[in-house]
C-alpha cells in the first residue's frame, strides 16, 4: 500500500514502540528472532494466521552451510532439529531412457552432515525456543510508512482481521515469503513462474511399512531423460517425502490450478498427480507412494522464484527484506531454508553490534548496509545458478548457456564447494571459474 492509502485508513489502535518488528512467522522470521534473543536483543514476530498452519506437505534438506548457520543462530540448534528428522546417508540417481533405467548412480554422503526434516517440525522447534510474548498472531502486515527515526508498520488484526493497528519500529524486517507484502510495496515486482508444477506430500511412515520404496537415510532422485518429469523421494524421520515435478512450458497446468496457484488437499489433486505418469514406464514406485497418500495431505503448486535485486532495503535502512522475500530461488538446488538461516545468522551478528549503540539510526543504517554488501552478491550468484538448474533455456543466465557436460559438472562442483564453505568467502570464490 502507498503512504497515501495508509493515511486514509481508520486506525483502531496503536501498539507499543518496538526496536525490531519481523513480518512473517516462517523459518526466516523465527530463525532471526531466535538469533536475536540468543544475543539478548528483543524482536517481535507478527504472524498473519491465528496459529501456525497444521502442515505444509514438505520437508527441507539442511546441508553444511545450513548447519553452520543454525549453530551460529543458537549453539546446539542443528542437533535439536536433526532429532526431528534424519541424516541423509546416500543419494541415488536414476535416469530413465524410453522406460529403461540406467544403472543407478549412488553418492554416499558424509556422516551426520545432511539433515532431512519436516518444514513444520523446524517451525515448531524455532517457535518453542522463543519467549512466549515474542510471537504475535492474527496480525496481517499490510504496509509501512516512513516516520521520524523509523517506520510505522500497519497490520490488520483481530479474529476477523477487521481492525487496523499501527506499530512504530526502528527496523521492519520483511520475512513474509515469496509473496511478500513488504517487497510488493518496496519493489512491486511479482514472483516469476518457472514453467513447472509440483505435487508433493509427507507420508507418515515411521516403520517404513506403509510405503517400502525407501530405506532409512536415503534420498532417491528419478528423472526422464528429457527432464519433463522429475521426482524426489526422501526419508525424513518418521515421514517419507515424495515430490513429482512436471515441466509446463505451455502453462496449461498452471492455468488449471485452483486460484492460479494451487494449494493443499485440493479435490482431484491426487488424480492429477497420477495423470502426469500416464504412459510412462519405470515409475511404479512413485505411483505406489502417491496411491497410499491421503489426498488431503497432497500439495500442488506452481514453482516460482524471484528475480535478483540490487537492494533489499528501503526507508533509509529502516525496512529490510530477508529469506524468500529477498531472494526466493528455484527449489532444485535445495538452498531456500539454508540461505534463510544464513540471513538470520549474519543479520543477528550485525544487529548485535548495532545494539551497543542502542540501535541509533546510524548504527541501523550501517548494519543494513553491511548486510546487503555481504548477502546480495552471494544470493545473486545462487539465484542465477538455481535458475540455470531448471534446464529451461528461457531461464538460463548469460554465461551459463551452451556449457559442455564437463563444464556443467565443474560448475556444480565449484558451486557446492563455495556454498558449503559458509561463512567464509560469502560474496564469491575468487579461486573458482563460475563464482568469482
Amino acid at each position: 500500500m502507498s503512504s497515501l492509502e495508509l493515511d486514509e485508513m481508520a486506525v483502531s489502535e496503536r501498539g507499543p514502540n518496538l526496536d525490531i518488528v519481523i513480518a512473517g512467522g516462517g523459518l526466516a522470521g523465527l530463525a532471526l528472532a531466535l538469533a536475536l534473543q540468543h544475543r539478548d536483543i528483543e524482536a517481535h514476530v507478527f504472524e498473519c494466521h491465528p496459529y501456525f498452519k497444521s502442515d505444509t506437505a514438505t520437508a527441507i534438506g539442511i546441508g553444511p552451510n545450513g548447519v553452520t548457520a543454525l549453530e551460529g543462530i543458537k549453539p546446539g540448534l542443528s542437533s535439536i532439529i536433526s532429532q526431528a528428522g534424519s541424516y541423509t546417508n546416500s543419494i541415488i540417481f536414476n535416469l530413465l531412457r524410453n522406460g529403461k533405467e540406467d544403472p543407478p548412480r549412488v553418492t554416499n554422503m558424509p556422516p551426520k552432515e545432511y539433515i532431512n526434516v519436516r518444514w513444520k517440525s523446524v517451525q515448531e522447534i524455532l517457535a518453542s525456543l522463543l519467549d512466549n510474548n515474542k510471537i504475535v498472531f492474527s496480525h496481517k502486515f499490510i504496509g509501512y510508512r516512513p516516520s521520524k527515526g523509523g517506520v510505522e508498520a500497519y497490520f490488520r488484526c483481530g479474529n476477523g482481521l477487521d481492525r487496523i493497528k499501527v506499530v512504530w519500529t526502528k527496523l521492519l524486517i520483511g520475512a513474509d515469503g515469496i509473496w511478500s507484502t513488504v517487497r510488493k510495496q518496496m519493489v512491486a515486482d511479482p514472483p516469476r513462474y518457472l514453467n513447472m508444477v509440483d505435487w508433493n506430500a509427507l507420508l507418515y511412515n515411521p516403520d517404513l511399512k506403509v510405503y517400502q520404496g525407501i530405506r532409512r537415510g536415503e534420498v532417491i532422485v528419478r528423472s526422464e531423460e528429457n527432464m519433463q518429469v522429475h521426482s524426489i523421494t526422501a526419508h525424513a524421520g518418521d515421514y517419507t517425502l515424495w515430490i513429482l515435478r512436471k515441466k509446463d512450458e505451455s502453462e496449461d497446468l498452471a492455468n488449471s490450478l485452483v486460484g492460479g496457484r494451487g494449494g493443499l488437499g485440493i479435490p482431484g489433486c491426487k488424480a492429477r498427480a497420477l495423470k502426469q505418469l500416464d504412459g510412462l514406464e519405470g515409475w511404479d514406485s512413485l505411483r505406489e507412494a502417491i496411491d497410499v497418500t491421503s489426498e488431503d495431505t497432497i500439495s500442488e503448486r506452481k514453482i516460482m522464484d524471484r528475480l535478483p535485486l540490487d537492494k533489499w532495503s528501503d526507508a533509509d535502512g529502516h525496512v529490510l527484506l530477508i529469506g524468500d522475500a529477498a531472494h526466493a530461488q528455484y527449489v532444485g538446488p535445495g538452498q531456500g531454508a539454508r540461505t534463510a538461516f544464513e540471513d538470520a545468522h549474519q543479520l543477528s551478528l550485525l544487529l548485535q553490534h548495532a545494539s551497543h549503540s542502542s540501535f541509533s539510526e546510524e548504527s541501523i543504517r550501517d548494519a543494513v548496509k553491511r548486510f546487503e554488501e555481504l548477502r546480495i552478491p552471494r544470493m545473486k550468484k545462487m539465484q542465477q545458478y538455481a535458475a540455470y538448474s531448471t534446464r529451461l533455456p528461457k531461464f538460463q543466465p548469460e554465461g551459463f548457456q551452451n556449457l559442455t557436460t564437463e563444464e556443467r559438472m565443474r560448475m556444480g562442483e565449484e558451486y557446492m564447494k563455495w556454498v558449503h564453505s559458509y561463512p567464509h568467502r560469502q560474496e564469491c570464490d575468487p579461486n573458482s571459474t563460475y563464482f568469482k
